[in-house]
């Protein structure tokens, strides 16, 4: 009997024994899993907070380029254009002037087309750097004028298609964004790529917007354009400052093909 007792007894000691260690291996593993949860979530704020921080100087480096770019819009139009315009009215008083040289009239007519040629080259160079479209009719206007202008330099055939109203593009950080995304573009078609046709479109489809924007030039290898040049990351830069996705297919004699979609 006593023998039965001793038994039940070690046996009670021995099973409270097993449940004690299993709560304490669960209360171990449990203080992991939070310890682990705990240094994962830390992990995740600190990605988030250096996800900010990179898009808040992202965003700073662009509006510093775009302050910069209508600073010297200003000095170009304030500044050199109206000295340009005095010395015009300067110069065409001294025209009336008489003189018994044989060369004058030439070298008269040589300074005037110079100082033509002066004004008309800043009055471009400013509106280039702050289309007065843009910020006066909104993008689809200023996209317009911009295919235009490509369009009267023989270079090359642009088209520009759209279904979207001023409304649909929310504010003027997107319509600036997409704008200069579009000029980039077209820069590097005229420049490098030797394109002959250009093709740019705005779509509205249900809640999306689309930006796709095509030629048929050189194309280019991906992998070796990200080591170099700024083109790319600005697009890229500014995809991210408006929200919008971005895929671009491109290759060695294939033309190049950006498609950019993003929420209205």
């Amino acid at each position: 009997m006593e023998s039965n007792l001793q038994s039940s007894e070690i046996i009670l000691f021995a099973g409270t024994g097993i449940l004690i260690m299993v709560a304490l291996a669960l209360v171990m593993v449990s203080y992991a899993n939070r310890a682990q949860r705990r240094i994962l979530t830390q992990r995740m704020e600190a990605q988030a907070t250096e996800i900010q921080h990179q898009q808040e100087l992202l965003e700073r480096n662009l509006a510093v380029q775009e302050e910069e770019r209508q600073r010297i819009a200003a000095q170009l139009h304030d500044d050199i254009c109206s000295k340009l315009g005095v010395l015009h009215l300067t110069f065409h008083r001294l025209r009336r002037t008489e003189t018994e040289k044989e060369q004058y009239a030439e070298m008269c007519e040589e300074i005037n087309d110079l100082i033509a040629d002066t004004l008309e080259t800043t009055r471009r160079i400013s509106h280039e750097l702050v289309p007065p479209t843009l910020e006066g009719f909104g993008l689809l206007e200023a996209l317009d004028e911009l295919c235009e202008q490509i369009r009267n330099t023989g270079a090359v055939d642009i088209r520009f298609e759209h279904n979207i109203t001023r409304a649909d593009l929310q504010d003027v950080t997107t319509e600036l964004n997409l704008f200069r995304i579009v000029q980039e573009l077209s820069n590097n078609s005229l420049k490098y790529a030797e394109a002959s046709f250009i093709q740019v479109k705005i779509i509205k489809e249900e809640d999306e917007v689309r930006l796709h924007y095509s030629d048929n030039g050189n194309g280019f290898d991906m992998d070796e354009n990200n080591s170099r040049g700024l083109g790319l990351k600005n697009i890229k830069n500014r995809a991210k400052i408006i929200g919008a996705q971005h895929k671009i297919s491109t290759a060695p004699g294939q033309g190049f093909e950006l498609v950019l979609t993003m929420l209205i």
